[in-house]
């Protein structure tokens, strides 16, 4: 894989950063991580990655942080550097990307372009044609980098923008915590603003490195994208909804014009994302944040993440796209299988030209919904694989398929055998690599 695909350059590696590398290295490509704060990069120089120091107020270090590579993808994921002019450093760094013969460059912006949240608005759908806040002073900062990548790609830079909705998972390592709403729960530092019927939209952490990815592999030249899950809701739901999934209780109501001032200002945005998962080719694994919190339950519970490998992974051909009202969940959400595969088998497919966007057949099935593998509504059926030694999230009956597990049913403990089924809520624990069908309710799948 390493050997076809282009190496890939994070200037900045943060949270998203880290998790982009993780992901990269799991499938043998060259990656390259700059950060000024070297330390905080071991873990990923341990796995393989090579460390760069780059200090984004210094543009004269763009250059050399991609000397030595070909046709580099760049990933540039530095909020602002307040010691230069307002879209300087980023167009430093898309001017050293183009010098360099870079195949593709992406920034990773945020929702924060279009502005403040007016609650006679919330409710509003926004995408990529929606109009942009150019007298808010964070969302100008925002729409000041994207100007400045967009005129470095009039010299022929490949370049795509990613307005990303609030970004949540678990910790990476011991330098990268987790990212979300949990902790200020757990501190009571989480208000419901105006009632909680601002809406919000949010990005599981491994959604949006596969976007990222896939970003870099096939997106058109000046691409714009917002970045959101299936299911942005009012504030008040998904609060709530965690709270009571954490035994906690239910976070107070604030006003934010009576509660310090500009900190306080509401940014929720109800994004669209049907450009991206059309054009990207690509559906979501945590569509909801019922599916990303229970992958963080699974982290907090000391389950391993993820490997996220992409090698082959064969582009699903999204649904089509929905512009209704998202369905409001029940009272009680149903928990919902969150997928704690680690690789699914290398399965060797004839490379699929750009052009093409029906799926070759057959194709590997991983924590994907049958329904949604086929093109058709979710069916509430997924695959979940399961290496040695791991579990299975509680929440959905489990099917074993192949391999051995036990399973821990009413307190009792039980040796599962192929083709048997465990109820919901039963502990599955592989004893050996193995394969099951998780059985969840099929609208929230």
């Amino acid at each position: 894989m390493s050997s076809d695909h282009p190496p890939v350059v994070i200037i900045g590696c943060g949270y998203v950063g880290t998790r982009l590398a993780q992901s990269l290295l799991a499938d043998g490509i060259v990656v390259r991580v700059c950060a000024r704060r070297m330390p905080l990069l071991e873990p990923l120089r341990e796995l393989g990655a090579e460390v760069h120091y780059l200090d984004g107020s210094r543009p004269h270090q763009f250059g050399p942080a991609l000397g030595g590579l070909s046709r580099p993808i760049v990933v540039y994921s530095i909020p602002g550097v307040p010691d230069l002019p307002q879209g300087e450093a980023v167009r430093r760094a898309a001017t050293a990307a183009s010098r360099a013969g870079a195949s593709a460059f992406i920034y990773l912006s945020s929702s924060a372009v279009y502005g403040r949240s007016e609650l006679v608005f919330t409710g509003d759908w926004v995408d990529e044609e929606s109009s942009v806040a150019t007298s808010d002073a964070d969302a100008l900062m925002r729409l000041s980098d994207e100007a400045a990548v967009q005129s470095v790609a009039q010299s022929g830079l490949r370049t795509a923008v990613l307005r990303s909705g609030a970004i949540y998972g678990p910790a990476l390592d011991a330098f990268h915590g987790a990212r979300g709403a949990r902790q200020r729960l757990r501190n009571g530092q989480y208000k419901l603003w105006d009632g909680g019927r601002h809406y919000f939209s949010r990005i599981y952490i491994d959604d949006f490195v596969r976007i990222i990815r896939r970003a870099g592999e096939k997106a058109a030249p000046g691409s714009i994208y917002v970045v959101g899950d299936d299911h942005p809701c009012p504030q008040r739901e998904y609060g709530e909804w965690l709270a009571e999934h954490l035994h906690l209780p239910a976070p107070p109501e604030a006003d934010p014009t009576k509660s310090g001032g500009p900190r306080n200002v509401i940014r929720g945005r109800r994004l669209r994302n049907d450009k991206l998962k059309r054009e990207l080719d690509i559906t979501l694994l945590y569509p909801s944040y019922r599916e990303g919190e229970l992958a963080i339950d699974a982290a907090e519970q000391g389950v391993a993440l993820p490997q996220l490998r992409m090698t082959n992974e064969t582009p699903l051909q999204a649904p089509s796209a929905v512009a209704s009202e998202p369905v409001p969940p029940a009272s009680v959400p149903a928990p919902v299988a969150t997928p704690v595969s680690l690789t699914p088998p290398m399965v060797a497919q004839a490379p699929v030209p750009e052009a093409v966007t029906t799926p070759t057949w057959p194709k590997p099935v991983d924590h994907e919904d049958f329904g949604t593998v086929l093109g058709h509504p979710p069916c509430g059926i997924r695959v979940v694989r399961l290496s040695q030694g791991t579990q299975a999230l509680m929440g959905p009956a489990y099917v074993l398929v192949s391999g051995a597990a036990t399973a821990v049913v009413n307190g009792q403990a039980a040796t599962l055998r192929a083709w048997t089924a465990v109820p919901a809520g039963a502990q599955v624990q592989a004893e050996s690599d193995v394969v099951l069908l998780a059985l969840m309710d099929p609208t929230t799948s």
